[in-house]
């Protein structure tokens, strides 16, 4: 993707006309030098009355002359307004249409490459580089106008004085090459500064979300401020200082070499080369009116520098965001089913290049509808990733997923994950319902409402929450009324109950999920709540990336689904019936 690809793509017939009115105006406007230099040779006319007319009240000597100056002057200011707006309104659709194939791209990338890749990133780009991708593109038309009208007036002078014209030339090439060396020098320094902004977003990031921790502790958000938010801050300040000040100081030398020439001219060519008074005029208009176009590319140069370096950002970021194998719209009805069945399914965390990451796996368990099912583990014992890859989060390595007898294939995969729901520990609460609405949906809402003790704390109205600047504990409750709403197939809840009171507790283990086993749903509780063990159907043990132990409560016996799960070295505790909860969440939990 190159920087101009992008407007040509959206609008390409509204950029050709851009490009050609632009081209026209810098024409146009580099004819205006010439007539008033035929103006001010044929003044000796003006008191002859040969060419003289009245308008409102005004002599116009060399009225037809003076009729097409002002008429390029109106072309002129209309091209170039046209030219402008229209590239404008375009680089406006652009930038949406680059956030929305960002967008885009995002959601339809795997959860695990956007984890590694980190929120941080992500908004960067988003945020900060498509602006200046558009900002250097819009760019562009003016820089054409100023070259053509740059091209026009060396044509000019090449008309009026050739060897006039080969020493402006000289010295342009001159001027830009010298000229490339501190631009050269200063797209180090904002590339410097665009590689910090990732690291400065994340810090603004830890500000918010830790706020509470930095609050406890003084010296703590000191040591944040001097060594993590203000060092970054201040690396992207001294960046952009010293690149913006080397391109401030070559915007500035570019801008005298025009003075510079037309000293030159006037104070050393005219000794060697015979050059008449009216060409020694009209070269030092040309060279005067000139400047204001050399100072528009120069001016325009750190703009364009810094939209390659956002270009070059982004593409970056796209390439490293892959794409789902499957679509990701679900196609045509799904067969019925009664179990969710994992076979031999394994997971590989990436690892870093001295070691691999943690493995999950191999695991065979069957999840049944109508049944609520506990994963329950120690931290790092691969709770999260099981339930990431029984949601369909995560795609497996190896292994297959069979819901009932139907088989997970990429053809298939998105259309059995729109049957899931899932509240995790790190959720996101939406400002507004967004599944399908219900006939009695209304109903449902109110008696959520009443039994979670949301009522007083918000309305929803129009299917959209009043607000969502509540308590953790209250936005927790929130989702899951959203998520109870939902009509789908499998539920996962991760850690839900950890930051509730007790009574919310006990509505959710006594009330909530046996409501959605009831209506055959099934229930899957990520959980360290040995006291509501007992709720649960089946228990599913964690322990270093396998399942250690699968009990199936409803018929009082251990299951082991396969030989694969239970770790050596590590028989199982539980023979013809399960311990008790206290017992089992000891043993879950004690240290290897």
């Amino acid at each position: 993707m190159k920087l101009f690809d992008l407007f040509i793509q959206r609008a390409p017939n509204r950029i050709f006309l851009s490009i050609l009115l632009g081209a026209l105006s810098g024409i146009s406007y580099s004819l205006l030098i010439p007539l008033v230099q035929v103006g001010i040779n044929s003044s000796d006319s003006a008191g002859s009355g040969a060419d003289v007319a009245l308008f409102l009240g005004f002599e116009i000597h060399q009225y037809k002359l003076a009729l097409v100056f002002f008429g390029i002057c109106l072309f002129v200011l209309v091209s170039r307004s046209i030219s402008q707006v229209s590239l404008m309104r375009v680089a406006m659709d652009v930038t949406t249409d680059l956030r929305k194939t960002l967008y885009e791209q995002i959601a339809r990338s795997p959860i695990a490459d956007l984890e590694r890749i980190g929120s941080s990133k992500l908004i960067a780009t988003i945020t900060t580089d498509v602006g200046r991708i558009v900002i250097g593109a819009r760019a562009i038309p003016d820089l054409l106008i100023s070259a053509v009208t740059i091209v026009g007036m060396l044509g000019f002078m090449a008309y009026l004085n050739y060897s006039v014209f080969v020493v402006v030339m000289q010295a342009i090439v001159f001027g830009v090459i010298t000229y490339q060396v501190p631009v050269f020098i200063a797209n180090k320094y904002f590339h410097r500064s665009r590689q910090r902004i990732d690291l400065l977003q994340e810090a603004i990031q830890g500000l918010i979300a830790g706020a509470k921790e930095l609050k406890l502790d003084a010296d703590k958000r000191e040591r944040y401020f001097a060594d993590v938010l203000m060092e970054n801050e201040y690396a992207v300040l001294a960046a952009d200082k010293t690149g913006n000040t080397v391109m401030r100081l070559a915007a500035n030398y570019g801008d005298m070499i025009s003075f510079f020439v037309i000293g030159v001219i006037a104070y050393v060519f005219i000794n060697y080369h015979a050059i008449t008074p009216s060409e020694l005029t009209g070269v030092v208009m040309a060279m005067l009116y000139i400047t204001t176009p050399i100072a528009v590319v120069i001016g325009t140069v750190p703009s364009v520098v810094m939209a390659k370096i956002s270009l070059n950002k982004v593409n970056g970021i796209m390439r490293s965001i892959p794409a789902e194998s499957y679509p990701a719209r679900r196609g045509g009805e799904l067969p019925a089913w009664t179990e969710l069945r994992v076979r031999n399914l394994c997971y590989q965390h990436r690892g870093s290049k001295d070691e691999a990451g943690f493995q999950v796996g191999p695991i065979d368990l069957t999840i049944r509808r109508g049944e609520v099912t506990f994963i329950v583990g120690g931290n790092g014992s691969g709770k999260s990733t099981l339930s990431k890859l029984l949601t369909l989060h995560y795609a497996a390595a190896s292994g297959e997923i069979l819901f009932g007898d139907q088989r997970l294939t990429d053809e298939n995969f998105a259309a059995y994950r729109q049957r899931i729901c899932s509240i995790y520990s790190d959720y996101y609460l939406f400002d507004r319902l967004l599944c399908e609405a219900k006939p009695d949906e209304a109903a449902r809402i109110k008696e959520y409402m009443a039994l979670l003790k949301l009522e007083g704390k918000l309305v929803i109205e129009a299917r959209q929450f009043s607000t969502t600047a509540l308590s953790d504990g209250q936005r927790k409750r929130l989702a899951l009324l959203a998520a109870l709403l939902e009509d789908k197939d499998l539920y996962l809840f991760d850690e839900w109950a950890a930051d509730q009171d007790p009574s919310f507790k006990e509505v959710f283990y006594r009330r909530i999920v046996h409501e959605l086993k009831a209506r055959g749903k099934a229930v899957i509780v990520i959980s360290h709540d040995d006291r509501f063990f007992d709720e649960a159907d089946r228990l599913i043990y964690m322990d270093q990336g396998r399942v250690r132990e699968s009990v199936d409560r409803t018929r009082r016996a251990p299951v082991l689904e396969s030989a694969g799960n239970t770790l050596p070295h590590q028989p199982s505790n539980h023979v013809g019936h399960p311990a008790p909860a206290q017992e089992a969440y000891a043993i879950v939990n004690a240290e290897p």
